[in-house]
């Protein structure tokens, strides 16, 4: 009861305002207004939906007819005005009874209303949504199409995606959504109505025009506009999919097929409104699809070009199998691949990665892969170019994603015929690498072989002769700056190298050692260069400035240009001020990478960033560092070998052959490492002896280890070990051997005659003999007589030998009894001692030496009692010619020239085994040293089996 009582109120309220304005002959103000019609809007929603109140409504909608508030300018009338004819319109529908110029006004109103809901922060902001819900409510857009206000329309569908925000409340975009795709299904209804669509009939009914606006904000988002106006649009689509498929599918399917009919603007933007319309509503395009083959047959290439770009986005977009559902579409897709025109060759490889990362695991992805592996052998370079960025990009979104076999592939490229490929793939390569190494670090990947072969194929470019880039001089930067991420900790990269070392061939060894050799070098002719610098401030003759100057030529070989470097070091050498070189000098004694960035930037800021040459010092600093391996790659070595922290055999073969090489390099390189160090030498089973002593004669002089902390186990490689072990431990022991340590080589010297003179392990002892006479001519002279004495009547003059020991170390390739090796061992071990290496003077005579090479050559034995096999005897004439040939390099003016013409008769008469063994050594002596020139022609004659006129060489 109360409810009608209220009605009723509202009823009489509504009328009695209505009467008061329609007694206004002239419009009322504003106050009188805004108040009569605020009372009326208040009345209203106490008004239910009933046709019996319109005599009650008629006298407000008159009065405002008449005094033409529909058209008034005050923006408060205005929105008040609007409220009361929405409910006006409410509480007499269906059929409020306006004429078709009023309901135009009212809907021309309503517009003006809408067009400022995009200001969502004024205060009339709810009273406007209020609006648009009863229009949207009461349709009363269908009352519009009826009285054919198709202009109002289309204005309102710009207005709504014109006004939209993100930020509006989601009922009022579902409102706007439903206002529109409820206007287009009453045109769609209507047209399909009529029979067969034609441009006629939908240019009459105005339906294009709505849904040329809708297709065009469909792409507002793709082009950089905000997606608020797209996404509305996209829920026009969906709502109302089902009306708009016909008109939609006739017009892309014209564009596919006789674009040049099309009148619409849209026809130039069908690829892109195919693609939107496919992510909201697929099912619309079920017919359009099929069509595009046509596109990818034809002989335009830009049409394929487009056609394809278009297809493949739709294969690569997630939680869609078109590749399965449109097969043909996908098999001309996969054709495109090896298509006669590069340019759509290249088109198809950028839509492999999109498509591949869809679904790796899917058929159609691996016949993509396989589509993309035959380009990597495209005939066209940039075709090989895109191949490779797209397995890289590809490997460096997911490692998982790609076949070990396709990577492979990919980096093979770094050997292509043309240099840009391969420049391309290195730089590609290398951000895989990097990408795989951080993913290592954070234990998402664990290491990997096909992954490790990517620095070693790089490594390989040091062969390549037609490339400046791929030097050695380039490669040491990459391997020092680019191969490993910054971030990357030193124990994460030694990882890395060690697992990658065990991946090397001789080849990627040689490479390597070339890089660090020239590294070594450089650093090695630079503190040559610095201590000629301070010789020169005292003594600036023309002999230092020639010593110089050949010292700058040396180490601008080191860089990719030369005569730019040799500049930049004349420019370092007219620099007067010491710190410049103080600063160098520290750079180049720091073995650690902190350190040694801390050196290289004092002397950068020494040098100052004026200076012309700046960037010349920038590269010298860089290239003068430690940076491919420091001090800390050699204790996270030498720790983890020394705990036994590798775990795997294969891993610790590899950390102990590339801790041979780096300190083979850089020896001082093992200076805080001495502790760990230690305990590998002192286990009682050395597992590396032969290399670890190998590294110890190589860093002796650089490090603290006492050699009395470690001589027994090194005593004992000389007396009990290998050949090559003793002479190892030998180097060793000379290398830490200290001022009051001299007593070592006599005490050591002497516990060998004593072995020599018991017979023990002779091969050993020989070699040990004659490395000791190397490093201390005056240890071996003390005992000469008794040692020659020894291996003359022990050795040389004994026929047959019964050893146990195992001899088959022997240099030779070809057998020969036990007696015949000793004999040679005693041999090298008498010519060693007459060759000190540090040219010491040898007080002895070489007469005696020198009678037994020349029994050795004549007979191949030094006595007629013995009795020898013309194989040992062949064996002993080569060993004889090649100690003639070693000791020809210092004693030549004491060698008879009937020596050497047997010498060269040992060529002549052997085996063609024992000649090619003859040969090589002639060729290596020749290679490595200076021999005098009267005998070099008897080498070359030798070598080359020219043993014509040795009459005249005599």
């Amino acid at each position: 009861m109360a409810e009608e009582a209220e009605a009723e109120t509202a009823k009489l309220l509504i009328s009695d305002i209505g009467k008061k304005l329609l007694a206004q002959k002239t419009c009322p103000s504003k106050d009188f207004l805004v108040k009569l019609l605020k009372q009326a809007a208040s009345a209203f929603p106490e008004l239910k939906q009933l046709a019996s109140l319109k005599a009650a409504i008629k006298p407000l909608s008159d009065s405002l007819i008449k005094h033409r508030l529909l058209q008034h300018k005050d923006k408060d009338i205005r929105l008040l005005v609007a409220i009361c004819f929405c409910e006006i319109i409410r509480v007499l529908a269906p059929n409020p009874n306006f004429s078709d110029a009023v309901s135009k006004d009212i809907f021309k109103l309503l517009l003006s209303m809408f067009v400022e809901l995009a200001d969502t922060t004024s205060p009339y902001f709810l009273k406007r949504v209020k609006l648009l819900e009863t229009v949207a409510k009461l349709k009363f857009y269908v009352l519009m199409l009826d009285i054919g206000c198709e202009d109002l329309v289309l204005e309102l569908f710009n207005t709504f995606f014109n006004v939209v925000r993100e930020h509006h409340p989601q009922s009022l975009v579902s409102m706007m959504s439903s206002m529109m795709a409820g206007i287009l299904e009453e045109k769609a209804s209507e047209i399909l109505s009529k029979g067969e669509i034609c441009e006629s009939v939908l240019t009459e009914e105005g339906f294009e025009p709505l849904l040329d606006v809708v297709l065009l904000n469909l792409l507002k988002e793709a082009k950089g506009a905000s997606p608020a106006s797209s996404r509305l649009a996209v829920s026009v689509i969906q709502n109302c999919s089902e009306a708009l498929e016909p008109f939609v599918c006739r017009f892309l399917t014209s564009c596919i097929l006789s674009r040049d009919a099309v009148r619409s603007e849209l026809k130039e933007l069908y690829h892109e409104i195919i693609f939107e319309i496919f992510r909201c509503a697929p099912q619309m395009l079920f017919a359009v699809l099929p069509n595009l083959t046509q596109e990818l047959l034809t002989d335009q290439v830009d049409a394929r070009i487009k056609a394809l770009n278009l297809i493949g986005r739709l294969f690569a977009l997630p939680g869609h199998n078109i590749a399965q559902e449109y097969h043909h579409l996908f098999i001309e897709f996969l054709n495109r691949f090896s298509d006669k025109s590069a340019e759509v060759r290249l088109s198809a490889l950028l839509c492999a990665k999109a498509l591949y990362m869809t679904n790796p695991s899917g058929r159609e992805s691996l016949e993509v892969l396989t589509a993309l592996e035959g380009r990597l052998l495209d005939f066209d370079d940039r075709v090989r170019t895109q191949a490779v960025t797209v397995v890289c990009d590809l490997a460096r979104c997911n490692p998982k994603f790609v076949p070990p076999e396709l990577m492979s592939r990919a980096a093979e490229r770094l050997r292509d015929k043309k240099v840009s490929v391969r420049k391309k793939a290195l730089q590609k390569l290398l951000e895989v690498y990097q990408n795989y190494c951080t993913k290592c670090s954070g234990g998402t990947m664990t290491l990997s072989d096909h992954f490790e072969e990517i620095p070693c194929r790089i490594l390989m470019l040091c062969y390549d002769k037609d490339c400046k880039e791929f030097r050695p001089q380039n490669l040491e930067l990459l391997l020092a700056e680019d191969m490993f991420p910054a971030s990357l900790s030193m124990e994460e990269r030694t990882r890395h190298w060690i697992f990658m070392f065990t991946l090397f061939s001789p080849l990627h060894v040689k490479a390597l050692n070339t890089i660090l050799s020239q590294k070594r070098r450089l650093r090695t002719e630079m503190q040559f260069y610095l201590a000629l610098q301070k010789k020169e401030e005292d003594n600036n003759s023309e002999e230092v400035k020639k010593r110089i100057k050949m010292s700058f030529m040396k180490m601008s070989a080191t860089f990719l240009d030369p005569a730019k470097a040799e500049e930049g070091f004349r420019r370092l050498n007219v620099m007067k001020d010491n710190g410049i070189f103080n600063a160098l000098a520290q750079l180049l004694d720091e073995v650690t990478i902190n350190d040694a960035q801390t050196a290289r930037d004092n002397f950068l800021k020494k040098i100052g960033d004026r200076d012309a040459q700046v960037g010349f010092f920038q590269l010298l600093s860089k290239k003068c560092l430690y940076n491919i391996f420091s001090s800390e790659h050699v204790l996270y070595i030498v720790d983890h070998l020394s705990s036994d922290r590798f775990g795997n055999k294969q891993l610790e073969d590899s950390s102990v052959k590339l801790l041979l090489i780096i300190l083979g390099a850089f020896p001082s390189l093992l200076r805080g490492s001495e502790n760990q160090f230690r305990l590998l030498l002192l286990e009682e089973v050395i597992p590396f002896s032969e290399e670890l002593v190998q590294m110890l004669s190589k860093a002796g002089p650089h490090i603290s280890i006492q050699l009395s902390d470690i001589y027994s186990s090194l005593e004992r490689i000389c007396l009990e070990g290998t050949r090559a072990q003793s002479k190892l431990a030998v180097s060793a022991i000379a290398a830490l051997v200290g001022t009051s340590e001299q007593f070592i080589f006599p005490e050591l010297c002497k516990k060998l005659v004593d072995s020599l003179r018991s017979g023990q392990n002779l091969p050993t002892v020989l070699q040990s003999l004659g490395c000791v006479a190397q490093y201390s001519v005056s240890t071996f002279e003390a005992q000469d007589r008794e040692i020659t004495r020894l291996i003359v009547e022990n050795i040389f003059r004994v026929a047959s030998v019964d050893m146990s020991e195992d001899l088959s170390s022997f240099d030779g390739t070809s057998e020969c009894s036990i007696s015949c090796k000793l004999k040679i061992f005693g041999l090298k071990a008498l010519v060693r001692s007459f060759l000190p290496h540090q040219r010491d003077h040898v007080s002895r005579q070489i007469g005696d030496l020198l009678e037994f090479l020349l029994q050795m050559l004549k007979k191949g034995d030094i006595s007629d009692a013995t009795v020898s096999c013309e194989s040992d005897k062949a064996h002993i004439r080569l060993a004889a010619a090649k100690s003639v040939l070693r000791l020809s390099r210092r004693w030549d003016l004491h060698i008879p020239p009937q020596i050497f013409c047997f010498t060269i008769l040992t060529a002549k008469d052997c085996s063609p085994l024992v000649r090619r063994l003859f040969v090589n050594k002639t060729h290596k002596l020749l290679k490595e040293h200076a021999i005098p020139g009267r005998y070099a022609c008897v080498f070359a004659l030798a070598s080359s089996d020219s043993l014509n006129d040795l009459q005249e060489i005599h």
